[in-house]
């Protein structure tokens, strides 16, 4: 018989069938297993997340710094290199991300490239999130690159001898110089025409190097009045060359000097002397450099008897066939590119540590090649520029962005160039640049080396015996000059790297030399004119310190 329904009996059964929890948790998790699968994955794919922005950021510093290396370069090579570094750091395809391309829409940089700024974004396929339908997340990383040069004394000291007029197949190896040193300022400078606590010296060198006659104070003390006197000069009269620009005589009127173009001998130190390795200073020491060119291409022209051409004669008689000469032959005898007379093979004057980027690449174009190799003399004339004990010494050196002097105390702002060894966050850098070997020129070929004086007062010696100021034998052992020089070249060197000067050299076709970089990685070789621009460039890259700003 079938009960008859009711709202009474309805009512318990709603009342019992909700005080039985049978089975509640079963339903609970049902309702609830889709949103928890969803955050569990969420997690695991934020945590993948995670991973690839790691990954990201640290390719990106890689790409910034490589581009940063590379900043003056044409632009398809900056994104080129920087490409290299991202994939080393960040393969294609890396957790299933497409390939990022290092180009414009990545990598942008300032007018003056000094700051560098890369961005990137990955999409990323998730695991677990497609349940929530999130199939994909996008995962970016962000880099600032500064350029931060590192305070410097950078001495370029440059061969200038005869050889750099060879080709190197696209110009002479002196053309290809001049760019390789100019793109080396450049990327140590930028687009700036200063750089707080950056100077730059140039030495260009042959058997000499000229210290300019804004420099006739360190000569002997008897050379300046001498110079600067039409009437006693022993360069005789030459009013045109009007480069000293101020007053040494002490007549309150600037001064002319007659012939003499700033190129000096080395001092005294005949034979086994070391005065020529060292950083000392000018002490009434110095002699002007003067060619004999009387004796090199007048043997037989003005004396009487031909076999005599060789013996000593006093100055008047070479002034006097000076002058001869010189009206005879016509032009300018004592300029430094004529290839005669007192200043042959004289080079370019040196650059004293300069802070403007502009005087630097001027003075590096203005080079000329002329006269044969002594990398020696060029060498310690580099460490000259670069040594405290010269401080205040050059006529022209920088006084602009002058530091403090942490060396003393009370601590007090210099006043002139070069610092101290080892200032503050300051480095000393040398590099040397040959395109050949030592050899001075033929025995008989006037050179620093010689002594002008010694002649004077040695007539029994032939002016064309300058060997005898290496060798203890007249005129003999001429073919030991390489070994002497290179000889001396190392113990500069080596006296250098031990005052705290960095040094890197640079061998252009052939050169010699091996142990005078401060390591294995300060010395490059380069066969080709592209080999010396990459030289350049990498080491003006090294010299130029970056960091990751952001």
């Amino acid at each position: 018989m079938n009960k008859r329904f009711s709202f009474t009996s309805f009512r318990q059964s709603l009342k019992e069938f909700g005080s039985n929890t049978n089975g509640v948790s079963a339903v609970i998790i049902a309702f609830l297993a889709i949103p928890l699968f969803g955050f569990v994955g969420l997690s695991v794919d934020l945590g993948r997340a995670y991973v690839l922005k790691s990954k990201l950021s640290t390719a990106l510093d890689a790409a910034g710094l490589a581009a940063g290396r590379n900043i003056f370069s044409p632009d398809a090579e900056i994104y080129a290199d920087a490409q290299k570094y991202f994939d080393a750091n960040f393969p294609p395809g890396y957790m299933g991300t497409a390939a990022i391309t290092m180009d414009s829409s990545t990598i942008s940089w300032d007018t003056d490239k000094e700051n560098i700024t890369l961005s990137v974004r990955a999409d990323m396929a998730t695991t677990f999130m497609n349940v929530l339908k999130q199939p994909e997340l996008t995962v970016g990383a962000n880099t600032e690159i500064k350029r931060d040069n590192r305070g410097m004394e950078l001495v370029l000291v440059l061969d200038n001898t005869g050889s750099m007029t060879s080709s190197s197949g696209t110009g002479t190896r002196l053309s290809v110089l001049k760019e390789a040193s100019t793109n080396l300022i450049d990327i140590l400078y930028g687009g700036n025409e200063t750089n707080d606590k950056l100077w730059v010296s140039i030495v260009p060198y042959t058997t000499t190097v000229n210290i300019g006659p804004q420099n006739i104070g360190w000569l002997k003390s008897s050379y300046p009045a001498n110079l600067t006197s039409n009437t006693n000069s022993i360069f005789t009269q030459d009013s045109s060359n009007t480069a000293l620009g101020r007053d040494v005589t002490g007549d309150s009127v600037n001064d002319t000097v007659y012939g003499w173009e700033g190129c000096i001998e080395m001092r005294d130190h005949l034979i086994n002397g070391t005065v020529d390795m060292s950083d000392d200073p000018p002490n009434n020491d110095f002699v002007p450099y003067f060619w004999d060119d009387y004796h090199k291409d007048l043997d037989n022209v003005f004396y009487d008897d031909p076999d005599e051409s060789s013996e000593y004669v006093d100055d008047n008689v070479m002034k006097n066939n000076w002058k001869r000469y010189r009206s005879s032959r016509g032009g300018d005898y004592f300029s430094i590119t004529t290839s005669r007379g007192p200043n042959e093979d004289c080079p370019p004057v040196i650059l004293p540590l300069t802070a403007e980027k502009t005087t630097i690449t001027d003075k590096i174009d203005d080079m000329v090649a002329d006269g044969a190799t002594a990398v020696n003399i060029g060498l310690v004339w580099g460490w000259r520029a670069l040594s405290p004990r010269w401080n205040g010494e050059w006529y022209g050196s920088s006084t602009i962005n002058l530091p403090t002097n942490t060396k003393v105390t009370p601590q007090v702002p210099y006043t002139s160039l070069p610092l101290n060894y080892f200032e503050t966050y300051m480095d000393k850098v040398v590099i040397l640049m040959t395109d050949g070997i030592n050899t001075l020129g033929s025995y008989d070929r006037y050179h620093a080396y010689a002594r002008s004086e010694r002649f004077d007062t040695t007539p029994t010696h032939s002016y064309y015996d300058y060997r005898g100021f290496l060798n203890t034998s007249l005129p003999s052992d001429g073919d030991s000059y390489p070994d002497k020089i290179d000889q001396k070249m190392l113990a500069t060197c080596t006296a250098m790297k031990s005052a705290g000067i960095i040094i890197y050299t640079v061998e252009f076709v052939s050169g010699n030399l091996a142990g005078c970089a401060t390591s294995t990685k300060h010395a490059f070789v380069a066969t080709t004119a592209a080999d010396l621009l990459d030289d350049f460039n990498t080491i003006g890259e090294e010299l130029s310190n970056l960091r990751i700003s952001k």
